[in-house]
């Protein structure tokens, strides 16, 4: 703050006179309406003769992390609402072969990182709005100032290039229902994000800021909002991603998958260096290149079936608990190993060896 602006505030209001004078005064001066309100918010309204200084916020390393907590909170909480809101129009607009392997992993992830990040940043938001209640000199921190501003550039050039990926779309004759519907699921994000603290900002600003009871309804009834509409996004996208129960159950049956591929790769190996397949997987131990690690379930510890039929034919199977996933990759080894639930065996035949 300049000197002569600080002394002259100072002094102004120490003759008795009003702050909208005082405004008037330094705005015919050449003075911006911001140097000037932060100016005036150095020093608190009172009844007394003498201007009473308001105490200062020094940027202490307390005040630090906890915005820098909140608004790290919010970008988070920000990423992970938007990533599961573009997996959920995936999965009920999807492309043609588009499977849902990708978007349900992605989906997971999401919704784990809002059930921690958003109650945090809510969490957060309340104990700096307590400590700004006991101490209102936190509403003119440099640290919150910055981080703020900064918020609102990143929203702005979200928003922004929100706006040019929409319109290159619409000119290139490519706008679908999906990618509009992402655009918007952008552009609502961002955009309450900008607004809310654009309105912040301005409120701080504001020479006689509106009285707390007029502030708090609204602000209740918008904290309301969004904690439901967060609360019906992350119900919708666990209906989508399962129970954990199911998912368990799926995981440990793709990893049966794999130690059948890996039993049977080790197996062709084995063929491939002596000319005929092993009679018992643990024929196979012989050498480290078709040595196999597991050669049993490792949840119920059944020993997973090997088999041979004939010189260049054998069979491998286990016992799955559920059959398989519908939103797998369906590529020619996936659809090789696609099972129902119980007991599936796999025949394969080995490359034969060229004479």
């Amino acid at each position: 703050m300049a000197q002569p602006l600080e002394d002259f505030v100072r002094e102004a209001l120490g003759r008795g006179l009003s702050r909208e004078d005082i405004v008037r005064g330094l705005e015919q001066g050449g003075w911006s309406g911001k140097e000037i309100q932060t100016a005036l918010d150095a020093y608190v309204e009172t009844a007394l003769p003498l201007p009473v200084p308001r105490k200062r916020v020094s940027g202490s390393p307390k005040e630090a992390f906890l915005y820098l907590l909140m608004f790290g909170m919010l970008y988070t909480f920000a990423v992970a609402l938007g990533s599961i809101l573009f997996q959920l129009i995936d999965l009920v607009l999807p492309l043609p072969g588009e499977t849902a392997a990708w978007p349900l992993s992605s989906l997971r992830w999401g919704v784990a990182t809002v059930v921690v990040a958003f109650p945090l940043f809510l969490f957060l938001s309340w104990l700096i709005a307590r400590e700004a209640v006991q101490n209102p000199g936190h509403k003119i921190s440099p640290v919150r100032r910055w981080l703020t501003y900064l918020t609102l550039l990143f929203t702005a050039v979200a928003l922004v290039c929100d706006l040019i990926s929409l319109i290159l779309r619409f000119l290139e004759g490519d706008l679908t229902l999906r990618f509009g519907l992402k655009v918007l699921v952008v552009a609502l994000i961002a955009g309450g994000a900008f607004g809310y603290y654009l309105s912040d900002l301005r409120r701080d600003e504001r020479t006689s800021p509106l009285p707390a009871r007029t502030r708090q309804p609204a602000a209740k009834f918008a904290l309301a909002g969004l904690i439901g509409l967060v609360l019906v996004i992350l119900g919708t996208a666990a209906y989508f991603a399962g129970s954990p129960g199911r998912n368990r159950l799926l995981a440990q049956d793709s990893q049966r998958v794999q130690d059948l591929r890996d039993i049977s790769y080790k197996v062709e190996r084995f063929y491939a260096d002596n000319g005929k397949l092993p009679t018992s997987l643990k024929d196979c131990d012989v050498s480290p290149a078709t040595f196999i690690e597991n050669k049993k379930d490792r949840v119920s510890g059944e020993p997973y079936l090997y088999r041979v039929v004939d010189g260049t034919h054998f069979e491998v199977g286990a016992t799955f608990a559920l059959p398989s996933s519908e939103d797998e990759a369906e590529g020619m080894d996936t659809r090789f190993w696609r099972h129902e639930a119980g007991p599936a065996v796999f025949r394969i035949e080995v490359a034969q060896k060229k004479r």
